[in-house]
């Protein structure tokens, strides 16, 4: 029976109870280490020998395993392990559990590695079973052996690791980024291919325990978040280098940064590894040494390239100190103690990945090349950066033909057949120099019409994998700088070729190589120009010569020439010209020249064209004739003087006149009408002898022996040529002329005759 007082006895025994449970909670610490299982590797794949890693930077709860509630939270070290205190009391069943995830990690970035159906994966450590709570607990080290996917090893612990070191990298001093607003993800098992989205990395099954592969897709995680990439994905191989260089900086970038990442914080050779997961030694399925870029180093070069991009960047903040096969010398000059605008290398290509190369269209390795001097200016080391890049043969700088980037400027070159090696797409006039794009290169060569020509270009010495991005466009010019002819793409790959084009003028033609793509803006190429047939001009053997070279105007001199054609079964035409008077009587290689009278010794210079089937000339060619006044043929001279007077018409009175003597021989008298009735017949009156005789209320002069019938033009004028043979027939020949224009409306007379007045001529010479 319980009474008032029992009662009240109970509930201070209760009390005091209660005050003592609440007396012995405490604050205890659970301590330990968690280290996962790793598999070795090397060049030549899996070593058969596996080893315990400690898990870094990875959260860790203490659990009460009976509640599975959490008693404290943390982070593991560098080594792997924790120190949590636990506020408790009495007997706990503690269990401790690491997971992949980086939250606790105070300071640092958030990395999770999860199954694709996004559950994070954990470890156990074992139940401490009945602990007292009075005492520290120390659950020693923890080892978190390996799992499968089918027949692939992996650890989850591996891929967190991996992404701890890419952002120790990241955050440290070498490039102190802060911590991005993202979480990381990385997921495991991915199917059969790695690949990235995002800021989320998806692992191949078999690739748990690839460390370059992991780092790669890390990689492109980092510029997905910090920088920017264009790469249109898809297949990729190592050693082409005719890929799409936007794919290229992309793979090429996800190489490099996983190299550094080695090679900075791992201590291990930069190697890109890829082996199946199954096999516990060897089972390499891909394999490169970063910086010899081995065994693809005959075949890695260009911006193209994915390895020779990844060689590229790699060899910015790489060292002589790297731990590669060659420690103590780099094939480099940007290495250690090096600055830039005192920045290291590590933070100066950090700070062009996240600046200019962030901002770039179409991104490829060109940019990186842009974006250092666009960043470091006059500090970017441009000799040495040249260098480094010319290692993997890219070659961003001006060829020693620039500049040549006008038809005025063009390089000379022969049509030999010949290719002209190490041209480059790239030109600046800045200091640095940098950017080159916009380059096109001209070049000249001299063609004769009817040629036909071929203008090709190729790949960096005719290798059969490109070693270039450049993808080259020509175009063809004439002389005068028309456009004639372009192609883009029908040579071998990416090349151009001009096809037989049939060259319609001699002189200097020119040919222009241009990027005929935005995102190749840069490259090698090689150039050669070749004939399909060359056609000659004609060659002149001997002459032109005259034979006699001094005539009197009485002779003629024959003028010759021999001359031959290069090409058979051409035939020669030959063009004379007299340019100060004379004529060419004739045609061919050799012709007369009939002078024209002269009062004083005069030289005259006959012109002389030569041509072929197809139009190829050569010439003036000039010979000279001198030309002395002959013996007179009549020994009288000429005269001619006008007389009279006309009878006005409609138009006033008509007038003739003379122009030069009745010179026998001549061809250049005539008689010259003018103030005629405009088209109207006239009618010239030719005779032997002075007739004088009133006629229509006028005069007609000559006796009428001929009469001839013309007309007078729109202007009222009319002229007669008079030309008069060697014949001394003509000598003392005394003829009046004179004009008649009948049914002239303003003339007098019953017949309208407007008439002129005469002109008499007298033939000698």
């Amino acid at each position: 029976m319980i009474t008032m007082k029992s009662l009240q006895m109970l509930l201070a025994a209760a009390a005091v109870s209660l005050l003592t449970s609440a007396a012995a909670a405490q604050t205890f610490t659970v301590s330990g280490a968690f280290e996962y299982e790793d598999k070795g590797w090397s060049y030549n794949g899996w070593t058969g020998t596996d080893n315990m890693k400690p898990i870094r930077r990875a959260d860790v709860h203490v659990i009460n395993d009976a509640t599975q509630a959490v008693l404290a939270s943390g982070s593991t070290g560098q080594d792997g392990s924790f120190s949590l205190d636990v506020n408790s009391a009495g007997v706990l069943d503690i269990v401790v559990r690491v997971d992949c995830d980086t939250l606790q990690a105070t300071g640092f970035q958030r990395i999770r590695v999860t199954t694709e159906g996004n559950a994070e994966y954990q470890s156990l450590s074992p139940v401490s079973a009945g602990h007292d709570t009075n005492l520290d607990l120390d659950i020693g080290t923890v080892s978190v052996l390996k799992i499968t996917s089918g027949s692939n090893e992996a650890s989850p612990f591996n891929l967190h690791d991996m992404a701890v070191h890419a952002w120790e990298y990241i955050m440290g001093t070498d490039i102190g980024e802060g911590m991005a607003p993202q979480t990381i993800r990385l997921y495991w098992p991915g199917g059969s291919g790695s690949y990235a989205s995002g800021n989320d990395a998806h692992i191949a099954t078999d690739d748990g325990y690839d460390d370059p592969v992991i780092l790669h897709e890390i990689g492109h995680v980092v510029q997905n978040m910090y920088s920017d990439s264009d790469s249109p994905g898809g297949s990729h191989v190592f050693g082409d280098s005719n890929q799409d260089p936007k794919l290229s900086m992309g793979e090429g970038f996800g190489t490099a940064f996983g190299s550094a990442v080695m090679d900075q914080q791992m201590n291990r050779q930069a190697i890109y590894m890829d082996a199946n997961g199954s096999s516990q030694s060897g089972g390499v399925q891909l394999r490169a040494r970063i910086e010899t870029t081995v065994p693809y180093s005959g075949d890695a070069y260009g911006a193209a390239d994915e390895l020779a991009v990844a060689a590229t960047l790699f060899d910015l903040i790489d060292s002589a100190a790297s731990p590669d096969q060659s420690t103590g010398s780099d094939d480099d000059d940007i290495g250690t103690g090096t600055t830039i605008g005192g920045l290291n290398r590590h933070k100066a290509w950090w700070d062009v990945f996240t600046g200019p190369v962030a901002s770039a269209s179409n991104l490829t390795l060109n940019h990186a090349w842009d974006g250092w001097f666009s960043e470091h200016g006059i500090n970017g080391m441009q000799a040495e950066l040249t260098d480094l890049f010319d290692n993997r043969r890219v070659r961003f700088y001006a060829d020693a033909d620039e500049p040549n980037n006008a038809q005025a400027a063009a390089t000379s070159v022969g049509v030999n057949n010949s290719w002209r090696n190490n041209l480059t797409l790239y030109y600046s006039a800045s200091n640095p120099p940098a950017p080159g794009t916009g380059d096109k290169d001209w070049y000249e060569f001299d063609a004769v019409i009817g040629s036909r020509i071929d203008v090709s270009t190729r790949y960096p010495n005719g290798v059969g994998d490109a070693d270039t991005q450049c993808d080259t466009t020509l175009d063809l010019y004439t002389p005068g700088g028309g456009f004639v002819a372009s192609d883009l793409g029908s040579g071998t790959g990416r090349n151009a070729f001009i096809d037989g084009y049939t060259i319609t003028e001699t002189g200097p033609w020119a040919t222009r190589v241009r990027s005929g793509s935005s995102t190749r803006r840069y490259g090698r190429y090689d150039l050669r120009l070749s004939w399909e047939f060359k056609n000659e001009l004609p060659e002149v053997t001997a002459g032109p010569s005259a034979t006699p070279s001094t005539i009197d105007d009485s002779s003629t001199s024959v003028l010759s020439v021999t001359a031959t054609d290069p090409n058979a079964g051409q035939v020669l035409s030959y063009s004379w010209t007299p340019l100060g008077g004379g004529t060419i009587v004739g045609s061919g290689a050799s012709v007369s020249f009939d002078p024209p009278s002269v009062a004083v010794s005069t030289d005259f210079d006959v012109e002389l064209m030569l041509s072929d089937d197809l139009g190829a000339e050569i010439g003036p060619l000039v010979v000279t004739i001198t030309v002395t006044p002959g013996a007179p043929l009549c020994g009288t001279s000429a005269s001619a003087v006008a007389g009279g007077s006309g009878k006005p018409g409609q138009a006033g009175t008509p007038v003739l006149g003379f122009n030069n003597l009745p010179v026998v021989p001549s061809t250049d008298f005539s008689l010259e009408l003018s103030n005629a009735l405009p088209l109207a017949p006239a009618f010239l009156i030719v005779g032997f002898s002075f007739l004088d005789a009133p006629f229509d209320q006028g005069n007609m002069y000559p006796s009428p022996d001929f009469i001839l019938a013309l007309n007078a033009d729109g202007a009222g004028n009319l002229s007669v040529a008079l030309p008069m043979s060697a014949d001394p027939a003509f000598c003392g020949l005394g003829i009046w002329w004179q004009f008649m224009i009948p049914n002239d409306p303003g003339a007098g007379g019953p017949k309208q005759t407007s008439q002129s007045n005469y002109v008499m001529s007298l033939a000698g010479g």
